[in-house]
Order: structure tokens, then C-alpha cells, then sequence
């Protein structure tokens, strides 16, 4: 009997060079973590982004990289104040990426919008059964040397990337109101709210049901939306079941948060081994 082939995952959005603490410049942004957590789940990825020639392509490793030519990339510092929420500062602007600069001839399974601010004017123009949009960066507001904000109007900043039919999802930190706008945006597509160890709401049609949570020991949080985001394509495209994917999403967040850096994702075999923990314990 053949096996499966692997989920083609085509992921849009510009990769950022992110500052730690140490004063170093490291690879970051939604789309690059979302593409390297769908790598480790075993699918066959393609990163399409706006990448500078002198960006350390050695962290591409085990994707397809669509690099699109750039001046420059979006630069972010991530801080904690008080161990708080994260306050983050934009050093550098990046490029749009425009639905014409998208290479041709791509197939995929599942295409994943993942701007980092307002990169992507419109959800890419490429078929796929699974469509899902990765709203929060729209949902931003950012000048270079200042802290990046929520922007108002969230419904209007999101709509552009939610087609009827695509899935959105942002965070309930994303928005003054995540509630309203969640609800408007499942009148046009299932829209799902992350909540971090609180779990998930999915919303469909106006209607909210629970995406259960998962314990977990958190180290950095950093890029657990994505993984979620990242998760929920590759088990949709699997299974078809919108329900059963987000909670294998939710499994994968649990564990994304428990590592640092971006090279050692959790491998099928521990999202999987935290599903079944997380179900005895009544999660």
C-alpha cells in the first residue's frame, strides 16, 4: 500500500530579523514560523517572501523558498516588561508583497496567509481546498521606532484578507474587542480566537464553541499562534474535520511554547502523545 503523500503547504508573508537579547539579529515573523512548525509535521512547505540578499538562508533548511527580492525586511524588538505582555517596537519597515509578485505554477493543498503587518493587500490568488488567514498582522499598527499598536476599525483591516470561505484567525490579545470582531468574521468564514492557556473559541456563523486547552510549561511564547495556525492546515487537509484540527492546533501551541528558538519544533509523535495526555486529564 502507498503512503500518503505529504500536505503541500504554500505560506505567504515577509520573514523579520528579530533582536534578542544578547543584541543579536535572529529569523522570525508568522509566516517563517508557521512554515517551519508544518516542516516538522512532515509537510511539504513552500515559503513565499520578500527575503534581503544578505538574509542567513541556512534557516530556510528543509523548505521550498519562493524568495522574492528585497531591500530590506521587517525588524521587531520583543520585550517583556515585568513579565507581562509582549511590548514590541518596529526598528525597520519591510516590503508589500502584491498578489502579481507571487511566483507561478504553485500547488498546494492548503495556502496560509501569514503577513507580519500590512504586507499582503488581498488573500494570494492561489487554489487550494484549505485557505486560512493569519490576520494579526493587519490587526497591527506600526512606524519605524515606535511601539507597534492594535489598529482600529479591525473588521474593515481584516476583511481584505478573509475571502468568503477562508479561515481567519488572530488572537484575543490582537483587538479591543476580539468578541465582535470574531463574530463578524465568521459570518463570512470560520474565524477562530486563540486564548492562549485558556485554549481557543471557534466561531461559525456567529456561533462560539470551546477549543480545549492543553497544560503546559511555558518558556517562550514567542510564535504559538503560528504554530496553531500551522497545525490547523496540515491535520485540515489530512482529515477535513475543522473541530478535530483545531484541537491537534491547540496540542501543538501547548508544546510550541515550551521551547525556545525556531530549529527544534515538536515532531507528530508529540503532538499526538499530548492529545491523548490532555484528554485523561480532562482538558
Amino acid at each position: 500500500m502507498s503512503q500518503p503523500s505529504a500536505p503541500r503547504i504554500v505560506i505567504v508573508g515577509n520573514v523579520t530579523e528579530d533582536l534578542t537579547p544578547g543584541g543579536a539579529w535572529t529569523a522570525g515573523g508568522p509566516a517563517f514560523y508557521s512554515a517551519r512548525v508544518a516542516s516538522a509535521l512532515g509537510a511539504d512547505v513552500t515559503l513565499v517572501s520578500r527575503v534581503p540578499g544578505d538574509y542567513d538562508r541556512g534557516v530556510f533548511e528543509g523548505l521550498r523558498l519562493k524568495a522574492l527580492p528585497a531591500d530590506r525586511c521587517p525588524r521587531f524588538e520583543n520585550t517583556y516588561p515585568d513579565g507581562g505582555l509582549r511590548r514590541q517596537t518596529l526598528h525597520q519597515a519591510g516590503e508589500p508583497i502584491a498578489a502579481g509578485d507571487l511566483p507561478g505554477r504553485l500547488k498546494a493543498d492548503a495556502v496560509i496567509a501569514a503577513p507580519v503587518l500590512d504586507e499582503l493587500a488581498e488573500f494570494p490568488p492561489i487554489e487550494a481546498s484549505v485557505r486560512i488567514a493569519a490576520v494579526q498582522g493587519v490587526l497591527r499598527w506600526a512606524v519605524p521606532g515606535r511601539a507597534v499598536r492594535r489598529a482600529g476599525f479591525a473588521v474593515r483591516q481584516a476583511r481584505p484578507l478573509q475571502p468568503p470561505g477562508v479561515i481567519a484567525i488572530f488572537s484575543d490579545e490582537d483587538t479591543e474587542d476580539p468578541h465582535a470582531l470574531a463574530t463578524a468574521l465568521s459570518l463570512r468564514g470560520p474565524t477562530i480566537m486563540t486564548r492562549g492557556a485558556r485554549g481557543a473559541w471557534l466561531y461559525r456563523k456567529g456561533s462560539r464553541s470551546d477549543v480545549p486547552a492543553y497544560a503546559t510549561n511555558a518558556v517562550d511564547v514567542t510564535g504559538a499562534g503560528d504554530a496553531f495556525v500551522a497545525a490547523l492546515a496540515v491535520r485540515l487537509v489530512e482529515t477535513g474535520d475543522l473541530v478535530t484540527s483545531c484541537t491537534f492546533a491547540s496540542a501543538m501551541g501547548s508544546l510550541a511554547v515550551e521551547r525556545v528558538g525556531f530549529m527544534e519544533m515538536p515532531a507528530r509523535e508529540d503532538v499526538e502523545a499530548r492529545e491523548r495526555r490532555g484528554v485523561a486529564d480532562g482538558a
